[in-house]
Order: structure tokens, then C-alpha cells, then sequence
């Protein structure tokens, strides 16, 4: 009896330890995943504010609309600037300095009383972007498992999946209920939450800090530059389309703004789908895999243009868009980490401006072929040509792969 009695107290501290072994890591993956989803909502809830920026500072829609710009712009060229000049601290140090900055930015374009302080409070956070991405997931990748290191990229940038299907719509449905400086309060009150727990759990493991001319020689290689432009060009084919999704779906769509609503959630859902598909492939066959799912995001996005004259055909094309697009995103980051294993920290920053990049060339892209007289469905077999010229850099860059081994 006395045996039997003091086994379970004997096992249960070890139980414990094991319970928090397991916890330890996918804590830490968790918040390190906020930190993403914090960022990304704070780019992403801009366009839904617009119009109510708009009739608080009596702006032209195109003047507060230019804030969404001048953050991406900020991103794309300032990112890897910051995150340069940042090398040589600690991970930990760095990721909780921009949490902090960001915090601060936050608080700040809440309190904005004009357009100007509004500009500075964004351009101020758009600073803390790709740096927090870059260490968020070095830090993740650091403690993955071998092998795994696809599923966790793909779990970290899940953040910015999340951003766009709960982050950005709760933010602008809470800017329509309370105002928008109700917003930016949320985002910098959840922010302070992320920075007080990537204090308690964030510990990357100790390593030799890189050098900035090691980093940058890394960046340089030829194979890293191939998959940046990928995914330059990847980005730009989706957003040629993907900017203009609603009034696509509203005119030649037939739907109603609820139903658009539905359909971006529709969209996000898929995100979910091929972010894990996309990890998982990245893990397995990554080369190859990209330059499937490259050919596959240009089908569907030739395919739309077909399909959304036919709104049973439009939910499905708009499920798969989703779908398609996410799959690339670990992909592409694992693919620019592999041709760049000296530089991850710069590589991951620099990717962050790549896909921003994309971004605005795809919407400025889709905006000129409206100009010209394309209609909108027109815009989604443009951004599939676009997205499939893509395929060349990714072949380059498997080739060199494979001169390399």
C-alpha cells in the first residue's frame, strides 16, 4: 500500500516538468505568432478607417488613403535599414524594443489631433514591422525541431492570415462603433499584452550575434535574390486582382457588401487552409512545391475572371484564391531562408519588404489597366499573367539549388 500510495506523488513533479516541456515551446510559438498578427492588423485595419479619417480631419479620401502608401512605403525601404543597423543586440532585446515602439506609435495615433501627427504615429510604427517579423521568426525557427522548420514558419506567419480574417474586420467594425481612435487604443493595449509576454516566455537560444557585412553578404547571393523576385512578382499578380476584390464581387459579382464580407471571410479561411499545406510542403519537397503552387495561383487567378460572372462559381474561385495564395507565403520564406542561411534575420526583413513591394506594384498595376479601360474582371487573368513570370525566378533559383548539392 505504501508503494502504490507514493508512486503518483513521486511521478506527478515529473509530470509537471514534461507538461511544461511540451507548453514551454508552443507558448512561446504563440506569442512569438501575436507578434506577427499585432503588426500585420495594424497595417491591414488602415483601409477599413479611411473613410472615417477622412471625415474627422475633413481630408480627400485619397489624402488619408495615402497613409495605407506611406506605411507600406516605410516598410519596403526603411525595414531592412532598421533592421541592419540592429544586428549586433540580443534577439530578445530587439523583439521587445519593438513591441515597445510599436506600443508607443499605437497610443500615439490615437491621440493624434491632425493628419500630420497621424502620418508620424503610422510612419513610426511601419519602422517596428519588418523587424519584428524578421525576429519573431528567427526566433521560432531556432527552437524548431529538424525538419520542421516549414511548419513553423508557417505557424508564425499564420499571424498575418489572422490579422486579415479577425484582426483588421474587428478593428474596423469596433472604428464604425466607437471611433477609430478606439482602434489604435485595442491595438496598442494588445500590443502591451504581447510585450509583457514575450518578456516572461521569449528566451531564443544563445547564439554568436551576425555581423551586418555578413548578413549583407549573405542578402547578396544570387539564388536569394531570385526568390525575392518571385515573390515580388507573386505578390504583385495576386494584388493586381485582390485590390479591387470588392467592387469586383459587388459589380460583375452581383453580391451585396454583407455578402462581400462573407466572401473576404471565405477568402481568410482558405488562407488558413493553405498557410498549414504550405508548411507542410516546405518541409517535404520545397523547391519543386513552389513552382507548382506558382502555376497553380496563376490558374485560379485566370480562372476568376470566368468564374465570378456565376456566384456559386465566385465562392469557390474566391475559397481557392485564398487558399492558393497563402500556400506560397512559407514556401517563399522558407525558400529565401535556404538561399540565405548566413543572413536569416536580414533575409526574413528583407522578404517583408518584398512581399510590400509586391503589394503596391500590384495595385498601382490593377489601377493603370483600369485606366486603359480593362474592366475588373478583366484584372484577374492580368494578375495570373504576372504571378505565372514568376515561375522563371523560382526555376532559376531551384537550378542553382541544385548545382550547389
Amino acid at each position: 500500500m505504501a508503494t502504490t500510495a507514493t508512486a503518483p506523488t513521486g511521478d506527478a513533479p515529473a509530470g509537471r516538468r514534461h507538461l511544461k516541456h511540451r507548453l514551454g515551446p508552443l507558448a512561446t510559438l504563440a506569442v512569438l505568432t501575436a507578434s506577427v498578427f499585432i503588426i500585420g492588423t495594424a497595417e491591414y485595419v488602415m483601409t477599413g478607417l479611411v473613410p472615417a479619417l477622412s471625415a474627422d480631419f475633413d481630408r480627400p479620401v485619397s489624402t488619408t488613403g495615402s497613409l495605407v502608401g506611406w506605411y507600406a512605403l516605410t516598410v519596403t525601404l526603411a525595414g531592412p535599414l532598421v533592421t541592419i543597423a540592429l544586428l549586433r543586440l540580443p534577439p530578445r532585446r530587439v523583439l521587445l524594443g519593438m513591441l515597445a515602439a510599436f506600443t508607443a506609435g499605437s497610443a500615439a495615433a490615437a491621440l493624434a489631433t491632425g493628419f500630420d501627427t497621424l502620418l508620424a504615429a503610422r510612419v513610426l510604427t511601419a519602422l517596428t514591422h519588418s523587424t519584428t517579423f524578421a525576429v519573431a521568426m528567427v526566433a521560432a525557427i531556432s527552437s524548431a525541431p529538424a525538419g520542421q522548420r516549414g511548419r513553423v514558419v508557417a505557424v508564425v506567419a499564420s499571424g498575418w492570415n489572422l490579422a486579415s480574417v479577425l484582426g483588421a474586420p474587428l478593428g474596423t467594425w469596433i472604428g464604425d462603433r466607437f471611433g477609430w481612435r478606439t482602434t489604435f487604443w485595442g491595438i496598442a493595449a494588445f500590443a502591451l499584452l504581447v510585450f509583457v509576454a514575450a518578456a516572461t516566455l521569449v528566451r531564443p537560444r544563445s547564439a554568436a550575434p551576425p555581423t551586418p557585412r555578413t548578413e549583407v553578404a549573405a542578402l547578396l547571393r544570387p539564388r536569394v535574390g531570385l526568390v525575392l523576385a518571385a515573390t515580388v512578382l507573386v505578390q504583385a499578380g495576386l494584388f493586381t486582382a485582390y485590390t479591387y476584390i470588392s467592387p469586383l464581387l459587388q459589380g460583375p459579382g452581383g453580391f451585396s457588401s454583407a455578402g462581400v464580407s462573407v466572401l473576404l471571410a471565405v477568402f481568410g479561411v482558405g488562407a488558413l487552409l493553405g498557410n498549414g499545406l504550405g508548411g507542410r510542403l516546405a518541409d517535404r519537397a520545397p523547391a519543386s512545391a513552389l513552382c507548382v503552387a506558382i502555376v497553380v495561383l496563376a490558374s485560379v487567378l485566370a480562372l476568376t475572371a470566368g468564374a465570378i460572372h456565376a456566384q456559386l462559381a465566385a465562392v469557390g474561385a474566391v475559397f481557392a484564391l485564398g487558399t492558393a495564395s497563402a500556400v506560397l507565403v512559407p514556401l517563399l520564406q522558407e525558400r529565401a531562408l535556404d538561399a540565405g542561411p548566413g543572413a536569416p534575420t536580414l533575409v526574413t526583413a528583407v522578404s517583408a519588404s518584398a512581399f510590400n513591394l509586391g503589394i503596391a506594384g500590384g495595385s498601382w498595376l490593377g489601377g493603370r489597366a483600369l485606366d486603359t479601360g480593362l474592366g475588373l474582371p478583366d484584372l484577374a487573368w492580368l494578375g495570373g499573367a504576372v504571378a505565372l513570370v514568376a515561375l522563371a525566378p523560382a526555376l532559376a533559383a531551384a537550378r542553382l539549388d541544385r548545382t550547389a548539392e
